[in-house]
């Protein structure tokens, strides 16, 4: 499978950078693989250790959205990675919908795309 990616974010057409900023600000702000579910508890735990009530009903409700991700398989990184895909062999990818992302990264997937790959190329179009 051959993949062409936006380079820059100044080169997303803006629908695309749009759908690629949510995802990025999803996983930034909540997560969603176990590891964010355990940040977000230690979080919790702090806020009420220091009687910040507010503070830890808001993190709860992160917490909520970061275990519907996880049983969801709603991979925001992947998500993110998978608006960045200009071409697949050749074909132009038009459909940025969630459910055609996860149909991208399913078959990605499926040909041995690692978690490693899909953070280094956001680092990289981040960085530009």
């Amino acid at each position: 499978m051959k993949l062409e990616f936006y380079e820059s974010i100044d080169k997303f057409p803006l629908e695309r950078f749009n759908a690629f900023n949510k995802y990025v600000m999803l996983d930034s702000e909540l997560g969603s693989t176990v590891q964010d579910f355990d940040k977000n508890v230690i979080r919790i735990n702090e806020f009420i250790s220091k009687d910040m009530l507010d503070e830890a009903k808001k993190e709860l409700l992160n917490l909520r959205f970061v275990v519907n991700n996880i049983l969801t398989g709603n991979d925001t990184k992947g998500l993110a990675y998978a608006s960045t895909i200009s071409r697949i062999d050749g074909k132009p990818v038009e459909d940025y919908s969630e459910e055609n992302l996860k149909v991208i990264l399913k078959k990605l997937s499926d040909n041995g795309l690692t978690i490693g790959e899909v953070v280094e190329k956001i680092k990289d179009i981040k960085k530009k």
